[in-house]
C-alpha cells in the first residue's frame, strides 16, 4: 500500500532534495576529520562545517559564527544548557507545553521548577509569569511551538519578561517554523536550542545551540575530552565554539544540514505556502466532523502544521491503526514525549492522535487522508453502535 507521511513534526521526510547527494559526496571524497590533520581535505572540511555554523547564525540572528555550537540534537543542547548552569539550588520557570527533552534533565538533575500555566489551547500566560518568580529563579525555559498542539508561544514576550526581572531566556526550538523567524539578538533571548531533522530538512543527528555572549560565559561544558585545539591543556578550552565540541562531531550530518539549508534559502516561501496548504485543508476537515475534536488552535493564526486530534468515544490508539490500514496514513498517538503539555490541555494520560504535514505533503494525499478518516470513523461508529 502507498503510504501518506504525515509525521513531520517528529522528523521531517522527505529531507530537502540536495541533502543526500551532500552527505554521500562528503564521505566519499572528503570524509577526513576537522582540528585535527593539516592537509588539504582537512582543512576543506572544516570550510564546509565553518559554512553550516554561518548559516545557522543568520538563521537565528547571530552575527558570530562562533557562538553557535553542535551537538547530536536539541535534547543534547537542552543538557548542555540545563546541567551546565543549574544547580540545586536554582529554581526556573517553564512554560506547561514543554517537550521531556527540558522535564527529564530538570529532574533528573533534581532542579526545582515551576510551570507556568496555559489557555486550553496551550498558549502561555505571560502575565502569569512574575507571580512564580522567586528569589531562587534564574531562567525561563519556554518551547517555540507545542510539538502536541502546534500553538506557537510568545518567546517575544517571555524574553522581555525574563530581562526585566533579571533571568535567562530559553528557547527550545525543535518546533522552529520556518514562517515565523526567531532572532537571539532581537528578542532578548539567551540561548535557542535547535535541530537540525525537522522544519530544516537535513538528517537526524544533528542540533545545536545559539548562544549570547551572556550565556557562552556562564555555561559549564558538561562533556569534555579532544577538540583539536589547546592540546597542550588537560581542560577545555574556554572559548566558542571549541568549550561545547568535545569529540569528532557529526560531520556528515553537518554538511548534510548545511545543504538543506541553502535549498531553504532559495525555496523558503514556497515550503512555507505547500505545508500551510496542507494544514489548512486538513484542520478545516476535523473541524467540520463532528466526530473529531480538535486539541490545539482552531485556525492558522498562531500554530504550526502540528494538528492534534482527539476521537472521542473511541480509542485513539486503534483510530491512528485503522487509518495506518486503511490508507496508510502515517502519523503518531499518544502523548508524544510531553506529558505536561497533555496535562495543560486536557488530554492526559488519553493522549491524542498526532498528524503534521510538510512541505511535500500533495493535496491528493490531504485528500486521501481525509476519506480515509471518514471512513474508518464511519466503520469504528457502526461497530460501537452495534455492539450496545
Amino acid at each position: 500500500m502507498e503510504t501518506i507521511y504525515l509525521d513531520n513534526a517528529a522528523t521531517a521526510w522527505p529531507k530537502a532534495p540536495n541533502v543526500a547527494e551532500a552527505v554521500a559526496r562528503f564521505i566519499t571524497d572528503s570524509g577526513v576529520n576537522i582540528g585535527r590533520g593539516g592537509y588539504d581535505r582537512a582543512y576543506d572540511a572544516a570550510s564546509q562545517v565553518e559554512g553550516c555554523r554561518e548559516k545557522i547564525g543568520s538563521l537565528f540572528g547571530m552575527g558570530d559564527s562562533r557562538n553557535v555550537t553542535f551537538t547530536l540534537n536539541v535534547t543534547h543542547a537542552l543538557n548542555t544548557l540545563i546541567n551546565g548552569l543549574f544547580t540545586t539550588g536554582d529554581h526556573v520557570l517553564v512554560s506547561g507545553m514543554e517537550h521531556n527533552a527540558v522535564m527529564r534533565p530538570l529532574t533528573h538533575h533534581q532542579i526545582d521548577y515551576s510551570i507556568i500555566p496555559c489557555t486550553s489551547e496551550g498558549r502561555l500566560l505571560v502575565d502569569r509569569i512574575p507571580g512564580l518568580i522567586t528569589g531562587r529563579t534564574k531562567a525561563i525555559i519556554t518551547t517555540m511551538a507545542s510539538n502536541v498542539t502546534g500553538t506557537l508561544q510568545p518567546v517575544e514576550e517571555v524574553g522581555d519578561v525574563a530581562h526585566r526581572h533579571g533571568l535567562l531566556c530559553i528557547i527550545d526550538a525543535a518546533q522552529y517554523p520556518l514562517s515565523h523567524p526567531l532572532s537571539i539578538t532581537d528578542e532578548g533571548i539567551d540561548a535557542i536550542a535547535f535541530t537540525g531533522h525537522k522544519s530544516l530538512l537535513g538528517p537526524q543527528g544533528v542540533g545545536g545551540l545559539v548562544l549570547s555572549g551572556r550565556m557562552a560565559d556562564e555555561v559549564l561544558p558538561w562533556a569534555a575530552g579532544g577538540t583539536g585545539s589547546a592540546s597542550d591543556q588537560l581542560s577545555m578550552p574556554q572559548y566558542l565554539p571549541d568549550k561545547f565540541e568535545a569529540g569528532t562531531q557529526n560531520l556528515p550530518g553537518i554538511v548534510g544540514l548545511s545543504a538543506a539549508l541553502d535549498y531553504i534559502q532559495g525555496h523558503r516561501r514556497k515550503i512555507i505556502e505547500a505545508e500551510s496548504r496542507a494544514t489548512e485543508r486538513l484542520l478545516s476537515y476535523f473541524l467540520s466532523d463532528g466526530r473529531t475534536t480538535v486539541i490545539g488552535p482552531k485556525g492558522m493564526e498562531g500554530r504550526t502544521s502540528v494538528i492534534s486530534i482527539d476521537f472521542p468515544g473511541l480509542d485513539n490508539a486503534e483510530v491512528a491503526y485503522q487509518l495506518a490500514l486503511e490508507g496508510g496514513i502515517e502519523s503518531r498517538v499518544g502523548l508524544h514525549c510531553a506529558p505536561i503539555a497533555h496535562r495543560s490541555v486536557g488530554t492526559f494520560p488519553r493522549g491524542t492522535v498526532r498528524l503534521s504535514p510538510g512541505f511535500a505533503t500533495t493535496d491528493d494525499e490531504i485528500d486521501r487522508t481525509i476519506m480515509a478518516c471518514k471512513r474508518v470513523l464511519d466503520r469504528m461508529h457502526a461497530t460501537q453502535r452495534s455492539t450496545r
